[in-house]
């Protein structure tokens, strides 16, 4: 079994799970609601980025994938000031990232977040008429180019893949998932 096979099934629990509690119908149904969920997704890549971007492998790998940047964007095309963006929640605690492996762990579930983006952001579109300039610059994070970026992720974790390190992205994944959930699935 390769570790992106292994990652697919022992991470499955927890995607399920954070999946069915998401329940982005109702989360992207008003703009209101729409920007509450960017909210939160913005505390948790803010407090993510600072802490992975310490030990990230390849920096400019890393930083090629970061996202701060683009809810930035769609939180001030929705009506926040700069001001109030930088005031806002960051995600606390976060889990321990103490070695690279650790961040491709981690890596592994914002990224294949970013897959499931691209479905989210047709629905945003269709819902509430946001588009990458208007409000929807995250979800749409890698536009045409999400199948390439998600196949250079898995080479890039096969590469680092090791009896060493599997059970160490393996369960720094299953964490991610757990924060992430809890995280974006408390109420605002």
């Amino acid at each position: 079994m390769t570790l992106l096979e292994r990652l697919k099934t022992e991470t499955r629990p927890a995607h399920d799970r954070i999946e069915k509690a998401m329940d982005l119908e109702r989360r992207i149904a008003t703009r209101d609601s729409y920007t509450k969920l960017l909210i939160r997704f913005y505390g948790f890549h803010g407090a993510w980025e600072e802490a992975a971007s310490a030990v990230a492998p390849d920096k400019a790998f890393f930083e090629s994938r970061c996202k701060t940047k683009l809810l930035t964007k769609d939180l001030k095309a929705l009506g926040l000031s700069c001001d109030e963006i930088t005031r806002l929640p960051q995600c606390n605690p976060l889990m321990p990232l103490p070695s690279p492996a650790a961040v491709l762990g981690s890596m592994y579930v914002v990224e294949g977040s970013t897959l499931g983006g691209a479905i989210i952001a047709r629905e945003v579109e269709r819902t509430l008429g946001l588009d990458g300039e208007t409000g929807c610059a995250y979800f749409k994070s890698y536009g045409r180019e999400i199948a390439v970026m998600w196949k250079r992720f898995g080479a890039r974790l096969l590469e680092a893949s090791s009896p060493e390190a599997d059970g160490v992205i393996v369960e720094t994944a299953q964490k991610t998932f757990d924060v992430m959930h809890d995280w974006l699935c408390e109420a605002p």
